[in-house]
């Protein structure tokens, strides 16, 4: 029987005129040769730009977990020998930040330190009004060195330390103060003098210095009277607590001489004008002052220093105001003024969008070395 012969009897006959004649080629022009077009430059760079602030901001809220030590000497004109190498450790705006649980981050940073005293400038208490981190605080540096008295005073954020506000819980004291005192922090209501031979150290707030002692006497002693009278006991409480800071300022200040050295406590940081309208005062012989209130600024740029400071006393409102004017060490007329960077994070001062940028958290170590200057 005679079969149809097949119409492709090898594989070579696929590639013949008939079999190819539905396919065509296009005839190649200058684009087949051309190279794939590259996407926009402008994205690429975008992505880039992205991937680097979040490495950047990665690496700063890793460095902003620690606390930094910065160790600085100042200077002190009339500051005798006895006294050299004497060192302060100046903490300020806490605002609650922990770094551990028992604030052993900051221990940790200072574990091999030496200093004589501490001195706590302010807004140590958290927004909401959690005083633990403080107390952590106070634990772990009276672990730290048990004989350095540590004094503290309150920031503008800080609750209110003596008020009858708080005569329902038993006390004139603030909860966050009663704290503080119960773990032999004390809250710096008058001078106090560190002695070495024939010389004194003195610790107090400026307003100490310059306050009118006969006009807050007769207003005490008025206050104390009013109080017996009602038989409040939080009342009395609270005017003999005033009327003894108040003879004990009046005390010091007697015993303030020309050869004594003074370091002043203050939160908001003085402004030159402040400091030259104390000249001729008991006020104006401060030789230091410590301070913080501003943060450093939170965001600080490489070459540039502070973004923005929130304070009316600086050029443009405090926009771009340079570093010396909110931290640091830095000369103002006869005083050295040291502005603590602080270790909490933003207060409400700040515009929200503001952390700590270029501005870790921090602590100061003062030394305080003789100077003929």
């Amino acid at each position: 029987m005679n079969r149809r012969p097949s119409q492709s009897r090898s594989g070579f006959d696929s590639f013949s005129s008939r079999h190819t004649a539905h396919f065509t080629a296009a005839s190649p022009d200058g684009s087949f040769f051309e190279p794939r077009r590259r996407r926009p430059l402008a994205p690429r760079l975008l992505a880039l730009a992205a991937v680097l602030i979040a490495l950047l901001l990665l690496g700063n809220f890793a460095v902003n977990r620690f606390v930094h030590v910065k160790r600085l000497t100042v200077p002190m004109r009339g500051l005798g020998e006895a006294f050299e190498g004497y060192t302060i450790l100046h903490i300020s705006d806490l605002k609650g930040a922990r770094f551990g649980s028992s604030q052993e981050g900051i221990a940790l940073a200072l574990r091999s330190e030496h200093f004589d005293a501490v001195a706590l400038t302010g807004d140590m208490i958290s927004a909401m009004g959690n005083a633990q981190p403080f107390y952590a605080l106070i634990d772990a540096l009276r672990e730290l060195n048990p004989g350095a008295p540590i004094y503290f005073i309150p920031g503008n954020d800080d609750p209110e330390p003596l008020s009858m506000d708080y005569a329902d819980s038993g006390s004139p004291f603030a909860p966050w103060v009663l704290g503080a005192r119960q773990r032999s922090a004390q809250l710096l209501s008058a001078p106090q003098g560190v002695e070495r031979d024939g010389q004194t150290l003195w610790l107090t707030t400026s307003s100490l210095l310059s306050l009118d002692l006969d006009a807050a006497q007769s207003q005490f002693e008025q206050r104390y009277l009013d109080a017996q009278a009602s038989g409040d006991e939080n009342a009395i409480e609270l005017a003999a607590y005033n009327l003894n800071a108040l003879e004990q300022t009046r005390v010091a200040r007697k015993a303030m001489r020309e050869e004594d050295v003074i370091v002043s406590l203050t939160h908001v940081p003085p402004s030159v004008q402040e400091l030259e309208a104390a000249a001729g005062t008991l006020a104006g012989r401060v030789g230091l002052v410590l301070c913080g209130h501003y943060l450093g600024g939170l965001i600080r740029l490489p070459g540039i220093g502070p973004v923005f400071v929130p304070s009316q006393q600086l050029d443009r409102y405090g926009l771009f105001p340079g570093a010396s004017a909110c931290s640091g060490l830095s000369r103002r007329g006869s005083a050295w003024v040291h502005i603590s960077t602080g270790l909490g994070e933003n207060d409400g001062h700040y515009p929200a969008f503001f952390f700590r940028l270029f501005n870790p958290p921090s602590v100061s170590l003062v030394t305080l070395t003789p100077s003929s200057l």
